[in-house]
């Protein structure tokens, strides 16, 4: 499916579908960090963030080639990868949320309605990130990769900003993970 058509059925989705889609994409992704819930649960924020930051190049490859032969011919296969993959680095950032949100003693449901507020925002205005002249998917991508790896960044000095760079990765991972979904259909 094009690209662009793809963007407008993901468009479409309105909070409570947004609701849906991480918590499927959190199930989903348990399929893609070939760990049990339990050894999950066992890492730290840092590890956790680390593990997802270790997908994020096969998401890259993934999403740019999603995105240019989505203009030329449908790949329902790939479109499901993307999703897979998309899933699995949501699943490890959800996670890396809730064990700092256990060592900080914060609870975590605000932070994850600011990803989904902010994953609307993006599908919504059909936008890439700021001055961003990639294309739309591997542009999501990017962003995520940033946010993940600036609350890496900010696990030794900043703790409060850890949650806040989550919910911004995990915004543009459900925008992608959406994304990758209309693509498949």
């Amino acid at each position: 499916m094009d690209i662009n058509r793809a963007l407008s059925l993901a468009a479409g989705a309105g909070h409570a579908e947004l609701r849906r889609a991480y918590a499927a994409a959190v199930a989903q992704g348990a399929g893609d960090t070939s760990r049990t819930a339990a050894e999950e649960r066992v890492h730290g924020p840092l590890r956790l963030l680390t593990l997802a930051l270790g997908r994020m190049p096969d998401l890259a490859v993934c999403a740019y080639t999603l995105e240019m032969l989505g203009a030329v011919e449908q790949d329902a296969p790939l479109a499901s990868v993307t999703g897979e993959i998309a899933a699995g680095v949501l699943r490890l950032g959800d996670l890396a949320l809730e064990a700092h949100g256990r060592e900080v003693g914060y609870r975590t449901g605000a932070w994850v309605e600011q990803a989904l507020t902010g994953a609307g925002v993006k599908l919504g205005c059909r936008a890439r990130p700021e001055n961003d002249e990639m294309p739309v998917t591997p542009a999501h991508v990017r962003a995520a990769a940033a946010a993940l790896s600036g609350a890496a960044a900010a696990t030794a000095e900043d703790r409060m900003r850890v949650p806040e760079q989550l919910a911004e990765g995990l915004g543009h991972l459900l925008a992608m993970y959406a994304l990758a979904r209309a693509a498949g259909r």
